[in-house]
């Protein structure tokens, strides 16, 4: 049945990108329909601004924890990597008042490329897009479309027919330095700062960061910028090379809203009236935080499941809408 049914996701993310080309190759006919797409650069389109890579960090979620799970083992074949090693590192090589540290084989995303690759094999496979701003989800059934996925991220909470006051912004704020010397990522969580060192493949180095919740700012802080550089050469000597930090090479600075969300990700189908009664299938994924990557396809491979679960449970709306 799958071959006749037509869907449209709304949103061009990591998060839409990827539940579409799930989709796809499972044979639903998708589109994808977003006002940015990769390529584009907007504040609300967080996903060209992550850093990205994968970190596992245990929730109260074990759901969300089995997402993260399921992606790394993704991303893992994607990239040609070996399996995870988890080696604790030795108290004499930690920074000074650091309690404890791991090193172990992950995997990092050069975002701009990974996003253009998402796209390119959603295309490859068949989908089609439509570059267009829509305020209302409504809007995105169009006649013989029969199931609307909502991947609109930190727009969810103002696209009309959602309104998800439970969404929020967190703000994320990164400097892009030239450094191919720096092959390895660096972590360390002090208290509620998080100070990080994302390498990406074309020897830009992403140097971050703060976690800002609920502000909507879209400018760069100078000297949040500073603040930065300064800790991630402390973190990672190398980084610098023996030099000043003033003879880096910024490349740019990068603002970014994280899509957060009260009460976690949500994922979940919802039947609900569109227009003159016609009854519709929405599937909501969004809300992902600072884990859209890293949880990407095991919260789409989800989404995609209670998809194909409403559908056996509602197959009159699929019916009805192809009449």
């Amino acid at each position: 049945m799958s071959n006749d049914i037509r869907v449209n996701v709304v949103g061009a993310g990591v998060i839409g990108l990827t539940t579409a080309l799930i989709l796809q190759r499972l044979g639903y006919k998708v589109q994808i329909i977003a006002e940015h797409f990769p390529g584009d650069y907007n504040i609300n389109y967080t996903s060209p601004w992550a850093g990205a890579d994968w970190r596992f960090e245990k929730s109260q979620d074990k759901k969300f924890d089995k997402f993260l799970e399921s992606t790394y083992k993704v991303l893992s074949d994607l990239s040609n990597e070996p399996g995870t090693g988890l080696k604790k590192i030795p108290s004499e090589d930690l920074p000074p008042n650091t309690k404890v540290g791991l090193l172990y084989t992950t995997v990092t995303i050069d975002v701009p490329k990974y996003l253009h690759w998402l796209f390119d094999q959603f295309i490859y496979a068949g989908g089609a897009t439509r570059k267009v701003h829509i305020s209302h989800i409504n809007e995105a059934f169009e006649d013989d479309v029969h199931i609307v996925v909502n991947c609109t991220g930190i727009c969810a909470k103002t696209l009309g027919g959602v309104e998800d006051n439970n969404v929020y912004p967190t703000k994320g704020q990164t400097v892009s330095v030239w450094a191919p010397h720096v092959k390895a990522a660096y972590y360390q969580i002090d208290r509620d700062v998080i100070t990080y060192i994302i390498p990406r493949e074309s020897g830009e180095v992403i140097c971050g960061g703060i976690k800002d919740e609920y502000n909507y700012t879209a400018e760069p802080d100078p000297k949040l910028a500073e603040d930065i550089i300064q800790r991630c050469a402390k973190l990672c000597p190398q980084l610098i090379a023996g030099r000043s930090t003033t003879d880096l090479k910024i490349m740019r600075h990068n603002v970014g809203r994280r899509p957060s969300r009260l009460g976690g990700t949500r994922i979940e189908v919802e039947i609900k009236e569109i227009s003159n009664g016609k009854t519709g299938i929405i599937c909501h994924n969004y809300g992902h935080h600072s884990y859209g990557y890293a949880s990407s396809w095991g919260s789409c491979s989800w989404a995609v499941e209670l998809i194909e679960d409403a559908i056996k449970k509602h197959p009159n709306l699929i019916i009805s809408s192809k009449l």
